[in-house]
């Protein structure tokens, strides 16, 4: 089956995930949609001008499909362990053709473990290692710990797990029950040396970092009372919270120690559109959480808080995108 493309026009790559399972929800209209896991989370006028824009390639098709004249693709499948096979099918039938914005093979790479390895070195930037493992047996974890020479504490988690569903820190050898009370047995997952970023001030501060090709973009602060950080700005933000995040963009856009570090991740990640959360620790460096192209930068944030407080910031990264979209010759797949 060939489908043409009218000349221009791109191609929007989707995927179902590889174990086949996507939620579901009831939308403002009343209707059940779709919640598809771990893909690139685009504002709502932008996705709906991208649609309009390209023909869908939803994958594995039923019969191959041969698609003639499109100029560029759109992939939104933003998790190396969520949509493995899509990413590699994506990759063997246009890696090497057309401009990809998130193209697979960087996608790929920020899988935990790769991408720990691919981030060492970095001046200033602490890497903890990673290693990505099936848990098949009862001791499987503890065989883990002992082989890969971990020290106490260390963090487990599933893999596709962005949210810290099932992530427990493992402290002493009496914590390993933690794990065995998830939904542990034949999963792969992840398990990281633990990094203590707690400041002298007692708090532990997380930051994201927002990227849009070249340009960074500071997305959010959170100081907290518990290494467990979820959200950018509060568990439960209030005015008070994103007001002190605004307060913060000029003092880390200007701090040449995390441009530094956030430009050589951005080089070596080769992603168009994706975020970083580092923790802050004491004497201006920084240990690395995590990399990825499914964090979530444009959409609504909900909660009781008046978030026309960050929409300038909001604005200003969505303009930027909205312009970077426009010009697949700048993407990153198109350079070298």
């Amino acid at each position: 089956m060939a489908i043409k493309v009218k000349k221009g026009k791109g191609i929007l790559f989707e995927a179902v995930p590889d174990n086949g399972q996507v939620g579901m929800r009831v939308g403002e209209n009343g209707r059940a949609q779709y919640v598809w896991p771990n893909r690139m989370v685009l504002p709502d006028d932008i996705l709906t001008k991208l649609k309009k824009d390209t023909v869908p390639f939803l994958y594995p098709p039923p019969k191959p499909i041969e698609y003639q004249g499109a100029s560029w693709i759109v992939n939104m499948c933003a998790d190396a362990d969520e949509y493995r096979n899509a990413l590699i099918g994506l990759d063997q039938a246009f890696g090497d053709k057309l401009p990809i914005f998130n193209h697979p093979r960087a996608v790929a790479m920020t899988r935990r473990d790769l991408s720990a390895k691919l981030l060492d070195g970095i001046p200033n930037l602490i890497v903890p290692k990673c290693v990505r493992f099936k848990a098949d047996a009862n001791n499987s974890f503890q065989k883990t710990f002992e082989a890969e020479g971990f020290k106490y504490p260390v963090l487990v988690r599933p893999a596709t797990s962005q949210t810290g569903r099932d992530l427990v820190k493992i402290d002493t050898p009496f914590d390993w029950v933690k794990v065995y009370q998830t939904h542990w047995y034949g999963k792969y997952h992840y398990m990281t040396q633990f990094v203590d970023f707690q400041g002298a001030d007692g708090k532990f501060t997380k930051i994201r970092v927002a990227f849009v090709g070249d340009t960074m973009f500071f997305r959010g602060y959170n100081p907290s009372d518990t290494w467990k950080i979820f959200a950018a700005y509060s568990d439960t933000p209030t005015d008070a919270d994103l007001l002190r995040y605004m307060d913060k963009i000029e003092e880390f856009e200007k701090n040449a120690t995390l441009i530094q570090v956030c430009q050589e991740i951005r080089r070596r990640c080769g992603l168009d559109f994706f975020g970083i959360d580092l923790g802050l620790l004491d004497g201006g460096r920084f240990v690395l959480f995590e990399t990825n192209a499914a964090m979530s930068i444009l959409r609504p944030t909900i909660g009781s808080a008046d978030f026309k407080i960050i929409k300038p910031q909001q604005d200003q990264i969505e303009r930027s995108l909205r312009g970077y979209m426009a010009l697949p010759a700048q993407w990153q797949s198109t350079e070298g």
